[in-house]
């Protein structure tokens, strides 16, 4: 049913401590690799297992392909023990098809040694940190204060996300889809401009490129996810001791959203015959604390209950990040996330928003105008799977 490192032994841990159900666990390719190809396959074929972690993002599509089940009368009994960011990630038009694993709370990566060397601290709004950026970029034109991944949609999504934007909402009457809101816009429109006048790179994600320009300081802050940490520590190795992790800046002074960047769900698949055991299992894995702390050690996860988020590995201090304890920052951002709604075809939502932005910064046009064409394609796609679905 997983598919990162610590699940396996999570349920290892359950068949010990439970005599009446028990778990068998089997580890696929990840979804995007063909694994959630696979489990559509298994439940058409009707041998497919209860329970599969899936992406938060991808689990709107599972409802509508008819591949889980409908657990909301099981579940209403943990509801107290997820936050409401969590709860609605699991949840489509009133109706809950798993429980939440783990969250991706956002927080502002930074180098100390930078910021202190141009006389900036960490900027409490998104105005701030442009101008900070001008700064930076006058004293050191070799240098700037962040990048923008115009091949990274899921952090787009979360920055719309703290800036107001939601891109989709089932009621129903159908989809209602929303790619060009206004907080959308607004978050396209900054980032444009600060490319546009040289403050922030423009490049790929998750590069060796990029990796080393994290390590020497030409880039010197990161707006990411509590997972990005892990990503930092491993590939920019040497840069230890130099980064830090404050709140996300704000849109408005006094504000507090955050958005969030990943994050999974046990979901109930269909044809389960004991979705009641199923619905266990899953909520004993996000609240058990030596089950979550093995998924924190061994996956680096975020736990979306909020007694996951009181165990001692969270409380940790962080050689890496200047020994401090940086999930205190993502506990924070997690209490302030925004809300959010992920669509049933964000496979092609996501990769149009990665070809229509990388084209624009190619050709030097505006992010916020690629929003328009990415929505009217979202609209075709919906419809084409007969989904009835309308522009917001």
């Amino acid at each position: 049913m997983g598919l990162g490192p610590g699940y396996e032994e999570a349920a290892a841990r359950f068949n010990v401590t439970h005599e009446d159900v028990q778990v068998r666990f089997e580890k696929i390719v990840p979804g995007s690799k063909g694994g959630y190809a696979k489990i559509f396959a298994a439940v058409k074929a009707g041998n497919a297992p209860c329970l599969a972690q899936v992406g938060y993002e991808s689990l709107p599509s599972f409802v509508v392909e008819g591949a889980v089940e409908d657990v909301s009368q099981a579940a209403a009994a943990h509801r107290s023990e997820y936050g409401e960011a969590a709860w609605n990630q699991v949840g489509i038009d009133g109706r809950v098809y798993g429980i939440p694993v783990d969250m991706g709370p956002m927080a502002l990566y930074y180098r100390t040694d930078v910021y202190a060397r141009h006389g900036i601290e960490p900027e409490a709004t998104w105005e701030q940190f442009a101008a900070d950026a001008a700064t930076l970029h006058a004293a050191d034109p070799d240098g700037y204060l962040s990048v923008l991944n115009p091949d990274d949609p899921w952090w787009f999504a979360g920055m719309s996300a703290q800036a107001g934007g939601n891109w989709f909402a089932a009621d129903g009457q159908g989809w209602k889809v929303s790619l060009a809101d206004k907080g959308t816009t607004k978050v396209a429109s900054y980032w444009q401009d600060l490319v546009n006048r040289g403050l922030v790179k423009a490049e790929q994600s998750y590069t060796p490129d990029l990796y080393k320009e994290f390590q020497d300081g030409t880039i010197a802050a990161y707006a990411g996810p509590v997972w990005f940490s892990g990503v930092l520590e491993q590939n920019s190795a040497q840069a230890a001791g130099k980064w830090a992790v404050a709140p996300m800046p704000q849109w408005e002074d006094g504000t507090s959203s955050v958005g969030n960047d990943g994050g999974s769900a046990s979901a109930v698949l269909k044809g389960c015959r004991n979705s009641g055991a199923a619905v266990e299992f899953a909520n004993w894995l996000s609240t058990d604390a030596a089950a979550v702390g093995t998924l924190v050690n061994r996956a680096g996860i975020y736990p979306a209950s909020t007694g996951g988020a009181s165990i001692p590995a969270l409380s940790a201090r962080s050689a890496y990040f200047g020994n401090q304890p940086i999930f205190d920052v993502f506990r924070q951002s997690l209490a302030q996330a925004a809300r959010w709604t992920w669509g049933p075809t964000m496979t092609q939502t996501s990769s149009d928003l990665t070809d229509t932005f990388g084209a624009a910064v190619a050709a030097h046009t505006e992010l916020s105008a690629a929003l328009g064409a990415v929505q009217h394609r979202t609209l075709d796609a919906m419809k084409a799977k007969g989904l009835t679905a309308r522009a917001g």
